[in-house]
């Protein structure tokens, strides 16, 4: 069964813009070709953790911001991307801060801390934008502590722990048969939430609405400018979120190597077959256990999915043997990025070659 999303597409972008430090505005007056443009050096600087925000904020804010990406590289991983000094001044200069957030980005926002620019921080996923796998450190810390305190108790009674070991031993067995899922089920399908939005094109026509206005705040100036670009832009999304969710793909199903697809493949129909923990376990930074590892290599090699989702930024040696098996047994594989990539001039240009190439499999499988 697909995984259910967080929010609502509107009220989770609603409810997730922060507010901004002031910034100073950039006065525009209408171009030949009637548009606005910022005076001269009052352009706003924005920055954006990947290419996705930097061309959506692009499209939006026009010759009135300088928009820059941190990451931008097909070949970068966003989730372990690691600060550069450039970065830091980077944000240090930025008026406005764009992060995806819910822990997709939080080197992002972790620079925004230590410039001090917390206030100029837009976040479209509430809550704190760090990975769970930082907050199940600290709490390992804590039982670690927790573990050693009961060790120095359990070594002034070591009499009655020898008496309790002989009775543990019977026990030990059966605990060793259970050790595998007890470590499968440890928070993962519980914890795993889809932070990709970008792929949820319903979401991002939300964004090019909700971002508009709130940059008009900083620039009212330019405010029907901003409105005028964000309202085309999500005339465009919405196109193409209907032609996806046209596409006749029932009673098909996916696997994906990592979940930055699931939205558009959901909304086109499939179902999706990837154990909640398989992702939970890849998003956390984590090996996939043997037992659920297994199961994803036997589904590809056995045809029980229709289509292998890739991820080429988040590769491990277990998906590329899962990958092996799907091409071997004739399985279809498409590959699905974080970023946009150098074959590809715009997320709009971008997503309608990804949704075009779910159309075509279809349409093949279909016959």
């Amino acid at each position: 069964m697909p995984a259910p999303r967080l929010l609502p597409s509107a009220a989770l972008l609603g409810a997730t813009t922060l507010l901004l430090s002031a910034c100073t505005g950039s006065a525009g007056s209408p171009d030949e070709d009637g548009g606005a443009a910022a005076d001269q050096g009052e352009t706003l600087s924005v920055v954006t953790s990947t290419d996705v925000y930097a061309d959506l904020a692009q499209q939006i804010l026009g010759d009135t911001a300088e928009v820059t990406a941190l990451v931008d590289n097909a070949a970068a991983d966003p989730h372990s991307y690691e600060a550069t000094p450039q970065d830091r001044l980077t944000v240090d200069g930025a008026d406005v801060i764009l992060a995806n957030g819910g822990g997709y980005d939080p080197f992002l926002a972790r620079l925004a801390v230590t410039s001090g620019k917390e206030d100029a921080v837009y976040q479209l996923l509430e809550g704190e934008n760090a990975h769970a796998e930082e907050d199940e450190g600290e709490d390992a810390e804590d039982e670690h502590d927790d573990d050693r305190a009961e060790d120095d108790h359990d070594e002034d009674d070591q009499a009655e722990d020898d008496q309790a070991e002989d009775d543990q031993a019977e026990d030990d067995h059966a605990e060793d048969d259970q050790a595998e899922d007890a470590h499968e089920g440890h928070g993962h399908s519980d914890d795993f939430v889809n932070e990709h939005i970008w792929y949820d094109l319903a979401a991002m026509s939300d964004f090019a609405r909700d971002f508009h206005e709130h940059m008009a705040e900083i620039s009212p100036e330019n405010a029907e400018l901003y409105q005028d670009n964000a309202a085309a832009l999500a005339e465009e999304i919405d196109a193409m979120d209907q032609r996806n969710r046209a596409i006749d793909a029932d009673g098909m199903s996916f696997l994906a190597t990592e979940a930055v697809s699931q939205f558009l493949l959901t909304d086109a129909g499939f179902e999706d077959a990837t154990d909640p923990q398989f992702l939970a376990a890849i998003e956390h930074g984590d090996d996939v256990s043997a037992r659920i590892y297994q199961q994803a290599l036997s589904a590809a090699a056995d045809q029980e999915i229709d289509l292998l989702s890739y991820n080429p930024q988040t590769e491990t040696n277990q998906s590329a043997q899962i990958r092996e098996a799907a091409e071997d047994a004739g399985v279809a594989v498409l590959d699905f990025n974080e970023t946009i990539g150098d074959e590809h001039d715009s997320y709009l240009e971008w997503m309608d070659a990804n949704i075009t190439a779910v159309e075509t499999l279809v349409e093949e499988s279909r016959g």
